[in-house]
Formats: structure tokens, sequence, C-alpha cells
């Protein structure tokens, strides 16, 4: 029972982590929507109030998703669950460096930073939701033949972490080092002189 709730706790942690991460990319996607809805506000209290919440809920819920990302990097969390490999790991890193673009350069008023960040940012969100639908999610095998189709989502159910040890320790042993990396640039951004 114990075993059954920490399993059900993670997988909703990751999924409200890639939640976060769609919300982000796609509020990231809207920002010149943004600002000319906002430049429509007929008071500027409104625009001003939109405009937090906003930035607030755009920004926010990517660090939220890697927060809750680097949790799941775990080789025991990696035995427990069905997570994507090398997929979600690698998105979590990917969605690491577009935070530290993001605190150490402007990516509202740099064109060459804001490419770097979202570039960073979609394919950080692709490999999550692709890992997600395609290897977490993916076809039970009584949906699929016997032929091509079903050796492939075979294949790709073969990549979960609960069914893969050896794939699980490599790219744990790939992944964390890079978090590591990702953390000492966010920790050196945010004590950074302004």
């Amino acid at each position: 029972m114990e075993k059954s709730l920490e399993v059900w706790s993670l997988m909703s942690f990751f999924q409200l982590s890639l939640l976060l991460l769609l919300l982000g990319l796609v509020l990231h996607l809207a920002t010149s929507y943004y600002s000319r809805t906002s430049s429509e506000f007929k008071l500027r209290l409104s625009s001003e109030n939109f405009g937090i919440i906003f930035f607030l809920v755009r920004d926010l819920s990517l660090f939220a998703s890697f927060g809750i990302g680097v949790m799941l990097i775990n080789p025991d969390i990696f035995g427990d669950i069905k997570l994507a490999l090398p997929f979600v790991p690698l998105g979590i890193v990917l969605l690491g460096f577009a935070l530290v673009v993001k605190v150490h350069r402007d990516t509202e008023g740099d064109w060459n930073a804001r490419r770097l960040f979202m570039w960073l940012l979609v394919a950080s969100a692709f490999l999550q939701y692709f890992g997600f639908v395609f290897v977490m999610e993916a076809a039970p095998e009584a949906w699929v033949s016997s032929g091509e189709a079903g050796k492939f989502w075979l294949f790709l159910r073969g990549l979960r972490s609960n069914l893969n040890p050896r794939l699980s320790m490599w790219t744990f042993y790939l992944s964390f080092p890079l978090l590591v990396l990702v953390f000492i640039l966010l920790i050196v951004g945010g004590l950074k002189k302004k």
C-alpha cells in the first residue's frame, strides 16, 4: 500500500512538472500577444496587474517545473516509476540550462539570448512530452500488432526507467553532473551584483 502511494505521488509530481513546463512554454510563446493586449487596457492599473500575473505565472511555472524535475532524477525513483529514458532527465537538464540563460542574460531585450532560451525551452518541452506520450504511456502490448509497429512500441516501452536498470544508471551518470553544473550557474547568477 505504501509503495503504491509513493508511485502515485511521484507520477503526479512528474505530471504536475510537465504541466507547469508546458504552461510556461505557452506563455513565453504568447509574450507578443501579451504586449499587444496590455496596450489596449484603458486603465493603467489593469495593465500593470495583468502584467504582474502574466510574468509571475510565466516564469515561476518554469522554475517550479525544474525544481520538481530535479527531485525525480534519482536512481531509487528511476526504479520505482516509469520515467522515459533518456528523454525526461535530459529534458529537465535542458530546462535548467534555459533557466541559466534567463537568469544570466536579458531574454526580453537581447534577441540572441531570447532565441537561445526559447530553443532550450522548446527542446526541453519536446523531450519530456515525447517521453511521456511515447514511452511512459506507450501503447499497451494488447493494442499493437506483432509486426513492425508492435516492435516499435515494445522498444519504446523498454526505455522506461523501471524496466531498464542499465539505461537508468547511465542516464543518471550523465544527467546528475549536468544538474550540478546548472545549480552552480544558477547560484552564481543569483549572487551576481545588479
